[in-house]
């Protein structure tokens, strides 16, 4: 991730946590570029999100960078709210149980729970207003429906295909990769329904839902960035009329 990308974020995300508002009460004038991808387990949303990245910054104005958030999402919404990073751990893409999160709350250990996933949902919501934002996971695709210029995307694959790739990625049997992808998708499952009372499996949550067990992770880039580049010439034209 370009340092460049990381600063203008963050000096946007401290200038709206100063502020005393919910960050979705407002409509933006010109709405934001941005994807979310939502992901089966060792559907390749990591290299995905690297390729849709390539594709649009090397098609983009002169001063214009897309960046990937991912896996530093929740230590950046800590850091965002003065808040020890010891605390991501109360933060998996499965909540912890209910009687865990009493009693930390009882003894200190940690803010309310849901405290904390409000504040990741606005982290999200920042990034996408802050433009150009590439998010993977946690729901983003939900935190940010109300938003205008979003393109949501779901990669799916059939399971055999998934635990290969897992396989080779992380140097394991196709067996364990298999288990593994079932409990991580169970996990993020538990996440969405928790969070958003939402099914991730759902495909009306989505403006595309790819298949990369048929297509590699390059086509299925250059289909999102088609529409992403569409989605902003529409919006573009309805602005001019307006």
């Amino acid at each position: 991730m370009h340092a460049l990308a990381l600063d203008r974020a963050e000096t946007y995300l401290n200038s709206q946590w100063r502020e005393s508002r919910t960050p979705w009460a407002l409509k933006s004038q010109n709405p934001p570029a941005f994807v979310t991808v939502s992901r089966q387990s060792g559907s390749g949303g990591t290299a995905f999100a690297r390729a849709l990245a390539r594709q649009l910054n090397g098609e983009a104005p002169e001063g214009t960078l897309w960046t990937i958030y991912e896996g530093n999402l929740t230590t950046r919404m800590l850091e965002s709210n003065h808040l020890s990073t010891r605390f991501a751990r109360y933060l998996p893409e499965d909540r912890i149980s209910e009687v865990n999160a009493s009693i930390g709350e009882l003894v200190g250990l940690h803010p309310n729970l849901w405290e904390l996933v409000q504040k990741m949902n606005e982290t999200l919501h920042d990034l996408a207003e802050s433009h150009h934002a590439i998010l993977v996971g946690r729901g983003a695709n939900f935190a940010t429906r109300r938003m205008e210029g979003g393109v949501h995307v779901r990669l799916v694959a059939p399971a055999e295909y998934r635990a290969r790739y897992l396989a080779l990625l992380y140097d394991m049997s196709e067996r364990d990769a298999l288990i593994l992808n079932a409990k991580r998708d169970a996990a993020r499952r538990r996440y969405v329904k928790a969070t958003f009372s939402a099914d991730v499996d759902d495909p009306r949550g989505y403006d595309l839902v790819l298949n990369t067990g048929e297509m590699t992770l390059s086509e299925a880039a250059t289909i999102a960035a088609s529409l992403v580049k569409a989605r902003q010439r529409t919006l573009a034209s309805q602005l001019k009329s307006a």
